[in-house]
């Protein structure tokens, strides 16, 4: 674990992924949500998207990164072109701090 201006986390692809809230000046860019429908999909492949996401906005942080597995409803699998029945999921706030 890392720390930019009191929020700990770890860098992915020049981006700063934490939980936690920056305590810095920062100017926002916009919330990010990431949604990946294979259940074999991993952290890696959420983070990427994420960052490629953020750094397209001009963001350097994602803070409030909350990330998982959710299941799909029975009628999303029928309807919808979804492939398994799990998808990772991830969302944050995009920020950039000086």
């Amino acid at each position: 674990m890392e720390e930019l201006a009191g929020a700990r986390g770890n860098w992915h692809q020049n981006v700063f992924f934490t939980e936690d809230i920056v305590q810095a000046p920062a100017q926002p860019r916009g919330r990010i949500q990431v949604e990946i429908s294979r259940q074999n999909s991993n952290l890696t492949e959420i983070k990427n998207e994420m960052a490629r996401q953020a750094t397209a906005q001009g963001a350097n942080v994602i803070q409030n990164f909350q990330y998982g597995q959710k299941a799909h409803k029975w009628w999303e699998l029928v309807f919808t072109l979804k492939w398994d029945t799990e998808s990772w999921h991830g969302t944050g706030d995009a920020i950039t701090v000086k």
